[in-house]
């Protein structure tokens, strides 16, 4: 038998399958283990998860090396305590802001959705990714910081992000390439950002532009590491949320059917989503000091990879963890979209994603449109399965589109 190493090599390759049977094999027999390809300790059972993320004493951010975030810059995942809670609020104030969400971002977001819609062909082939689930989220983020111009560097951002968190390898190759994909960022947003120093407005940048911190401005350097964060992160995780139970809803049609009868089942669908079909598979973090994991002591300095996906399928917390139910999360949907959570895609304690509830609105809003245009949806193609790591979703949604 293959030994949990060797098959966590296959997984960090980013192959394209099912990764439950190795979630299953490392709950069940290494729940904690080291993995030279990583340069770290990989982490699957949720109690440990859970412990690690609130332990702040123990664990903090990954500042460099395999994996890191270290090349957008210094930004809010590099942060902990009293810095980092001041600095989140900056971003939370444009994109965790109830106010905003139900008035005008909600109104933005339903309106460019049908936007979208009304462009896709009925009966003919498409990729539903690239004409929905990629550009709405994708817009969304632009507008949030009034830069239109943001929406014509998809694939510079995908290169960003290929050689951050998912270069878990430290491929040297794509990390040339992201370096210089974020350098033809800093053209884009440099200027922006010149201009709103000078005029600030009420967008994004210009939150950052007027912030301060200690009593000294937050320097050029932390404003476009934190935009460039913002861009990737803002489109990937709706984008590949969507895709990835699209991917499941499509491959099983009675489950569109049910949602379209129980809109009710909606908010409980995206859930399970996140939980069996996450965006993000997994997060680093580092240890500050000798630590236990489980009986496993851990270095000080140490990288730990939490495998969040393997975590969302611990039997231990999730009944038929192996198995998509639309209505697992009918008594508490809302809770997995808040600090509150048990799925953990969204990460736990002082890390739990500030955009949530920003996801949450696009998908419904994108969700909730489809399921009314669109009596069913077909592929043209061979269904796609998700790929790569730790961003990990399908490539396309080659479809075509039914009405009644």
């Amino acid at each position: 038998m293959t030994s949990i190493t060797e098959q966590f090599d296959k997984v960090l390759s980013g192959a394209p399958g099912d990764l439950g049977p190795f979630y299953k094999q490392a709950l069940e027999e290494s729940p904690v283990f080291w993995s030279e390809a990583a340069g770290g300790w990989i982490v699957s059972r949720y109690s440990d998860m859970k412990t690690v993320l609130a332990d702040r004493e123990s664990f903090g951010p990954l500042l460099e090396g395999k994996g890191s975030t270290s090349i957008y810059g210094r930004n809010i995942l590099h942060m902990d305590g009293i810095e980092h809670r001041r600095k989140d609020a900056f971003i939370a104030k444009h994109i965790r802001n109830r106010k905003l969400l139900s008035d005008s971002q909600e109104n933005y977001i339903r309106t460019l959705c049908k936007e979208l819609v009304d462009e896709l062909p009925l009966g003919d082939p498409i990729d539903l990714k690239s004409r929905f689930t990629t550009p709405m989220p994708l817009i969304v983020t632009a507008w949030i910081m009034d830069m239109e111009e943001a929406t014509g560097f998809r694939t510079t951002y995908d290169r960003m992000v290929a050689a951050s968190t998912s270069n878990q390898s430290g491929d040297p190759d794509i990390l040339r390439d992201g370096l210089e994909a974020i350098g033809e960022l800093h053209e884009v947003i440099t200027p922006r950002l010149m201009e709103r120093r000078s005029e600030p407005g009420e967008d994004y940048i210009s939150t950052l532009c007027e912030g301060e911190y200690e009593g000294a401005p937050i320097s050029d350097a932390e404003i476009l590491s934190s935009s460039m964060f913002l861009l990737a992160a803002g489109v990937e995780t709706t984008d590949r949320a969507l895709a990835n139970l699209l991917r499941i809803l499509i491959s099983e049609p009675e489950l569109w059917i049910a949602l379209q009868a129980n809109r009710d089942l909606l908010l409980p669908a995206l859930a399970e989503g996140l939980r069996f079909c996450p965006p993000v598979h997994a997060i680093n973090r580092a240890t500050k000091k000798d630590a236990f994991i489980g009986n496993q002591e851990i270095p000080a300095g140490s990288k730990v990879l939490l495998l969040l996906a393997a975590a969302n399928r611990d039997p231990e917390i999730f009944n038929e963890p192996d198995r998509f139910s639309l209505d697992r999360f009918s008594e508490n949907a809302e809770a997995q979209f808040s600090a509150n959570a048990t799925v953990l895609s969204f990460s736990h304690d002082t890390h739990f994603c500030t955009g949530s509830l920003l996801a949450k609105l696009e998908m419904i809003e994108g969700m909730n449109l489809l399921l009314d245009t669109y009596s069913r949806i077909e592929w043209t193609e061979t269904p796609p399965e998700e790929e790569g790591y730790i961003l990990r979703g399908v490539r396309s949604l080659p479809v075509k589109l039914q009405t009644n």
